[in-house]
């Protein structure tokens, strides 16, 4: 039992020593992919949420699939709390870290304005390259609702700055649909 207790803090030691080496950003990955699964006690799981928020605030590295593997299974109520005022960050790139943890956490409890930020964001990365990125997909989804889908559609129709964008979006849901029905039922 010492042995894996010895394990998880050295995990940790080296996801906060933030060490920049040849492949190290795969490494950090595996590791906190790893810490994930891994039986943790109180004081260890203090210090990934610590590490989960310093990457957040971008004082530290992790790819963000890893981290929001590792927030789902360390987050609490005062980390969310945490994540949730980092997501109204006027920093857009912490911001945008905080939105990608959240979605991973269980329960975030997003308040309207934090949604609005969140669906803000989404709309912005969006916009970033000539499709929607699977990531982007992922986020979209996780903030879809019928309300959303009116506001994009309306914004769809008009020109605009995030016309473009909008209309990625949509048209990616409309297809996700389109494929849903087409496929045979069980």
């Amino acid at each position: 039992m010492s042995g894996e207790h010895d394990e998880v803090d050295d995990a940790l030691t080296y996801l906060e020593a933030d060490v920049y080496e040849f492949r190290s950003g795969y490494e950090r990955a595996r590791v906190a992919r790893r810490l994930s699964h891994s039986s943790m006690d109180a004081a260890q799981r203090a210090r990934a949420r610590r590490y989960v928020l310093d990457v957040v605030e971008g004082r530290k590295h992790c790819t963000q699939p890893a981290l929001g593997r590792l927030a789902h299974a360390v987050a609490d109520n005062p980390t969310r709390a945490a994540l949730r005022a980092r997501l109204l960050s006027t920093d857009t790139e912490v911001a945008r870290r905080a939105m990608r943890t959240l979605s991973f956490v269980r329960h975030p409890s997003l308040n309207e304005d934090e949604r609005e930020r969140a669906r803000g964001l989404v709309l912005a990365d969006a916009g970033r390259t000539s499709w929607v990125t699977p990531s982007v997909r992922r986020l979209a989804r996780w903030l879809w609702a019928p309300e959303w889908e009116a506001a994009l559609r309306e914004l769809a129709r008009h020109h605009g700055p995030d016309r473009a964008a909008a209309k990625k979006l949509i048209e990616d849901r409309d297809r996700r649909r389109e494929h849903r029905a087409r496929r045979p039922s069980p």
